[in-house]
């Protein structure tokens, strides 16, 4: 795991100690609780990370043949799989997270040499979503053609805004909406514009701008759901 290494190194943490320690003199707080977040919090959090991750992965493989997981682990786009792997732990934040991660990297480790390389491409899906776009592609999921519709009781989403929304609901609903609008970018969650017959367009939308369209989850949303171990209905 080449990228975490100068991170997790002690002379990594001494550099950054001082520096830390330069900047105290200067803005007192910085020497304190933050000296501490940076220099021991921090590096000590993303070691635990990655041990608890590789102990998770080492879990689901005793599951498989002793052999089969020997010979799968000499294969360089194996280890690469797995560095992929702790390199999004080190990052992850809570322990659900961690444990999808190991899913994918699991399931990725089930496939032939092929599937490794194109299961890797599932993993930077997943790391380039936070765990509230997850959330919320999980509740499209769940409410894929319209069963399980309880499943958006659980998610936090605002109202939508209108004219008269104060500055902090506008802030609110707009960031909410830039979370679906990378899941959107990233294929996961797709626009279905209905039955269009030949030679016409969908209805123009004048609050967004374009044609009309329901949000869904798409198949490659599907896939991430369940290739993380998420039971869907359908």
């Amino acid at each position: 795991m080449a990228d975490m290494s100068d991170q997790l190194d002690p002379d990594w943490r001494d550099r950054v100690a001082q520096v830390v320690k330069a900047a105290g003199s200067l803005v007192p707080m910085v020497g304190g609780p933050l000296a501490e977040v940076v220099t021991v919090t921090i590096p000590r959090l993303r070691q635990e990370r990655i041990v608890e991750y590789l102990r998770q992965l080492e879990a689901r493989l005793s599951t498989l043949e002793h052999e089969r997981v020997n010979n799968t682990l000499s294969e360089p786009e194996a280890i690469d799989l797995v560095e992929s792997g702790g390199y999004l732990a080190a990052r992850a934040v809570t322990s659900e997270r961690l444990s999808r991660i190991t899913e994918l990297v699991f399931r990725g480790l089930e496939a032939d040499e092929a599937g490794e390389i194109r299961r890797k491409r599932l993993l930077g899906l997943f790391g380039e979503i936070d765990d509230d776009e997850f959330l919320l592609l999980h509740d499209y999921g769940q409410s894929y053609g319209g069963v399980r519709s309880e499943a958006w009781d659980a998610l936090d989403r605002p109202e939508p805004a209108h004219l008269g929304s104060s500055r902090e609901h506008l802030d609110i609903a707009q960031l909410y909406e830039v979370g679906r609008t990378r899941l959107l970018r990233l294929g996961l969650l797709q626009r279905n514009y209905g039955h269009v017959k030949r030679g016409e367009y969908p209805p123009f939308d004048a609050q967004s701008g374009g044609f009309k369209s329901r949000i869904e989850i798409s198949y490659l949303g599907r896939m991430l759901l369940r290739e993380t171990g998420i039971d869907l209905p359908i």
